[in-house]
Formats: structure tokens, C-alpha cells, sequence
């Protein structure tokens, strides 16, 4: 049919064209996947493109039938298996269409997820000293995995501030009880001397036994009560307490100073570790892309149906195309074909029927000729053993008449067989 050549070489452009795009398809995500172009995309690429030709091939010569509902029937599962193929081809181009957007995406998702991973170091190994190193955050069992473990000798120092402010406060209380009480001693005995009129003075001007006694109880307080001593711990204990909170607040700042660092070096290795952006982490960026921005949704979908229209095409087209008089012509070809074979079939079946029945009628007549031959073997067996009977018999009479004497001869006892060759059945 020269006039269904133009037709049929369109249709067969349109194979070759989905399968170009199929192998284009198949680079980009071999390229997401490898990091790069890789020896074997240029080996596996060309296999795809094939596969996908020879299937849209399949899939365009199994279509034509005579009925429309036929034709539907045949159809269907055709087109939902191009439609998966169209499916799976069409996201890498998807990928490619919305390259720059996805890269874009990607690296802002990785700054986000390497600012967390940092706060969640951050937060899980605080400062000694801080407010958040005893707080509830810092302690919770999601932040075991990330501690760094660093020890630092701030925390022994600390505990010593706090035993010595401790003591620094109680005797701090004994001390200023002490000067209380020591006060009101001296200002009594200073009244007495000066002649203040008080209820625990006499208001007599001068230095008098009262005056002497008070000074002295005083005086006797202060020495009971070690004040000097005290007041000289006291003054020991705090400056002691300044030199160790230095040494703590120094502590601590290389303590910050290391987790810092570590920190540092942990987020660094996390960005190293994010490499090259590979074919999940796209797909990711692209669903992200569309959930977040409705143009992005309407473009993604309106190419998706597009690709996986094209990629249906080979199959549509033939469906579209009807029954051509080509195929009418092939379909006749190929039920004359099917006659000729089903005659051929049923020849080769009387053939093999009637050698059949020939080999039985062969074989019966084999067996009948072997028993007619047992059979006639037997017979001759009994007309010798007659022939030879009688020839006994006559020599047997003979010798009775001629050559035996005339006193008769008993006759032979049945308990005596040995007159009787049981080989021949001849007498000796």
C-alpha cells in the first residue's frame, strides 16, 4: 500500500522521538545519581533508548483491529502501561526543566538543616556555668548523640567557690553578731566613763570601777570570741574565693573556647558530608518547589502531562488511525496464513493417525505369525515323538518274535524304569 507509506513513517518518527527523549530522560538521572557524567551512562543510556523503542514498537503493531470496541479492549492496557513508562520518564526531565530552582532550593535547605544541626550542638553542650548547662534542654535524651563528652576542671573549682562562700557566709554571720554585740560593749563602757546617766550606767563622770569593768568585759568578749582571728579568716576566705573565681571564669572561657571549636569542626564535616546534590535530594527540592509556590505546582504538572502525553503518543496514533487498508491487508494475510496452518496441522495429524494405525496392524501381524510358528513347531514336536513311539514299538515286537529265547519273559515292573531312555524315549 504505497499510500500508507507517509503515514507509517510519521508514526514511526514518532517511536524514534520518544525514545530520543527517553534516553534524555535517562542521562539526567544518571547524572544525578553519579555526581557527574560517569563511562557508564554512555553504556547504559543507549540499552534504555532501545528498550523504549522496541516497547512503543510493540505497543503500535498490536493495536489495529477491525471493531472499534476490539481496537478499545486492546488499547487500554496498552496505554496504561505507556502512560507508567511516561510517568517514570518524565520526572528527570522534570528535574531538568527546574534545574536552577531545585539547586537553589537545595543549598537553602542544606544552610537550614547545617544552622540547626549548629544549634542543636549548641544546645546540647552548653557552657559550664551558664544557665542552660543545668537547665532541662541540655539534659534531654535526644542530645545524647550529640555530646562532645569535654570535661572541664572549672566544675571542681566551682564546687570549692561554693564550699568557701558557704563558710564565708556563716562566718560572716558569727562575725557580724560578734561586732554587734562587741559594740554595744564598748558604747556601754563609753557611756559609763563619760558619765551618761542610762539604766546600765551610774552617770558618774570618770574612770571608775564601772568603767574600768565595763571596758574590761569588752575587752574580754572581743578575745573570747576571737575576733581578730576571725575577721582575718574571713578576709583570707574571700580573697581566696576571688583568685579561684578567676581561675573558674578562665576555666570555663577555654572550655567555650574548645566546644566552640568543636563545634566548628562538627558543622564543617556536616556541609562536607552533603556533597554533590544527588536524585532523591532533587525530587525532594521539586516537591518542596511545588508545595510551596502554586506557578511552580501549575508548570510542574502542566509538563508532566506533557511528557507523559508524548510518551503515550505511538499508541494513541495507532488507536487514532483506525483500521487502515493496510491493516486490512495484513489481517487478511494473516487469517489466510492461519487457514494454511490449521490445514497443515490437520494433514500432519492424519499423517502421524494412519502411520499410527500401519505400525498396529504390522505389530498384530507380527504376533500372529509367532504363534502360528509356536504352534506349528509344537506339532512337529508331536508327530516325532509319535514316529519314534511306533519305530519303539515295532523293534520292541520284532525282538520278542525273532531273538528272544522261548521261555516268556516277565513282564517289566513298574518299579523298574530304567528300560525307558527319558531323554529320547527310546530302550536301550
Amino acid at each position: 500500500m504505497p499510500t500508507e507509506r507517509p503515514r507509517y513513517t510519521a508514526m514511526g518518527g514518532v517511536v524514534v522521538g520518544t525514545a530520543l527523549m527517553a534516553m534524555f530522560s535517562m542521562t539526567v538521572a544518571l547524572y544525578c545519581v553519579f555526581d557527574g557524567f560517569q563511562p557508564s551512562i554512555l553504556a547504559f543510556v543507549p540499552v534504555w533508548g532501545a528498550f523504549i523503542l522496541f516497547l512503543d514498537r510493540w505497543l503500535m503493531s498490536s493495536v489495529a483491529a477491525p471493531r472499534v470496541g476490539a481496537r478499545f479492549r486492546k488499547l487500554l492496557p496498552r496505554l496504561l502501561l505507556a502512560i507508567v513508562f511516561g510517568v517514570i520518564i518524565a520526572e528527570p526531565l522534570l528535574l531538568g526543566v527546574f534545574h536552577t530552582a531545585i539547586e537553589t532550593r537545595v543549598n537553602d535547605d542544606r544552610n537550614e538543616d547545617a544552622l540547626e544541626y549548629e544549634s542543636t550542638l549548641k544546645r546540647c553542650n552548653p557552657v559550664p556555668g551558664t544557665k542552660e548547662y543545668d537547665g532541662p534542654e541540655a539534659k534531654r535524651p535526644d542530645c545524647d548523640q550529640y555530646r562532645f563528652g569535654l570535661t572541664s576542671a572549672s566544675e571542681a573549682q566551682q564546687r570549692q567557690v561554693s564550699d568557701l562562700q558557704t563558710q564565708i557566709e556563716s562566718l560572716r554571720t558569727d562575725t557580724d553578731a560578734d561586732d554587734k554585740e562587741y559594740a554595744r560593749l564598748e558604747s556601754l563602757a563609753r557611756q559609763e566613763c563619760n558619765g551618761t546617766d542610762g539604766p546600765e550606767t551610774t552617770g558618774i563622770i570618770g574612770q571608775g570601777p564601772n568603767c574600768r569593768r565595763l571596758r574590761a568585759q569588752a575587752d574580754q568578749y572581743r578575745r573570747d570570741q576571737r575576733m581578730d582571728a576571725n575577721h582575718k579568716k574571713l578576709t583570707d576566705l574571700t580573697n581566696e574565693v576571688t583568685v579561684l573565681t578567676g581561675n573558674v571564669a578562665a576555666a570555663r572561657a577555654d572550655t567555650a573556647d574548645k566546644i566552640n571549636a568543636r563545634i566548628e569542626q562538627a558543622t564543617a564535616k556536616f556541609r562536607a558530608d552533603q556533597k554533590q546534590i544527588g536524585l532523591l535530594e532533587r525530587l525532594g527540592a521539586l516537591r518542596k518547589l511545588v508545595h510551596d509556590n502554586p506557578d511552580v505546582r501549575a508548570s510542574e504538572w502542566g509538563l508532566r502531562l506533557f511528557f507523559i502525553a508524548v510518551d503515550a503518543l505511538p499508541v494513541l496514533l495507532k488507536f487514532l488511525n483506525g483500521f487502515s487498508s493496510y491493516d486490512r491487508i495484513v489481517a487478511d494475510w494473516l487469517a489466510g496464513q492461519r487457514r494454511a496452518q490449521r490445514v497443515v496441522s490437520e494433514t500432519e495429524r492424519r499423517r502421524l493417525v494412519i502411520q499410527e494405525e500401519l505400525a498396529r496392524h504390522q505389530m498384530n501381524a507380527e504376533h500372529a505369525s509367532a504363534v502360528g510358528k509356536v504352534e506349528f513347531d509344537a506339532r512337529i514336536r508331536n508327530v516325532d515323538v509319535d514316529l519314534l513311539r511306533e519305530q519303539a514299538t515295532d523293534s520292541r515286537a520284532a525282538y520278542l518274535l525273532h531273538d528272544a529265547p522261548t521261555m516268556p519273559l516277565p513282564a517289566p515292573s513298574r518299579a523298574e524304569p530304567e528300560d525307558v531312555d527319558p531323554d529320547g524315549g527310546r530302550y536301550r
